[in-house]
């Protein structure tokens, strides 16, 4: 019997709770699974116990900034490689370079329509599926090149491979 496939959780950071009300229930309605968090540092917490497939992160929070909390998620081993779209009330390049910078996968200004946001999440969450497909495929293919050469060489078809 095939497996189902498991409803993606999003993390939604914001510490305004009218923004996070009306974030989660466009998620909610899209069928998604939705946690929240109301700072960053409770941000990290929740990620690091259960990390989500995509962050929603706001820009300006109490104590540690969003930019601060991307950040932080990028180099830990749990989240690095989970998107993170940031999100904000000021437009422009600075900000959008700054969320960049800090290692953000997307952007997104306030207000934003509900078909744009779910667009951005349905787009980030398909990527995410892909590489995680990838990771998998290639632990694969090494633990079957391993039967027939030494790890050494494995790896270097793996490099190989990897730049198509």
């Amino acid at each position: 019997m095939a497996e189902q496939p498991k409803t993606p959780l999003i993390l939604v950071v914001d510490d305004d709770w009218m923004n996070r009300e009306v974030i989660e229930a466009h998620l909610h309605t899209a069928g998604y699974d939705v946690a929240v968090a109301h700072s960053g540092e409770q941000a990290l917490e929740s990620a690091g116990q259960t990390p989500p497939d995509l962050i929603l992160l706001d820009v300006r929070l109490q104590g540690l900034s969003g930019y601060a909390v991307c950040q932080q998620l990028k180099v830990r081993a749990a989240t690095h490689s989970t998107p993170v779209m940031m999100i904000s009330a000021l437009e422009g390049d600075p900000e959008q370079r700054r969320a960049i910078e800090a290692g953000a996968d997307d952007f997104i200004t306030k207000p934003f329509s509900a078909l744009v946001l779910l667009t951005r999440v349905r787009n980030l969450l398909r990527l995410k599926a892909l590489e995680d497909a990838a990771q998998v495929r290639d632990r694969r293919l090494r633990q079957v090149l391993c039967r027939y050469v030494d790890d050494e060489l494995a790896d270097q078809i793996l490099a190989d491979l990897s730049v198509f």
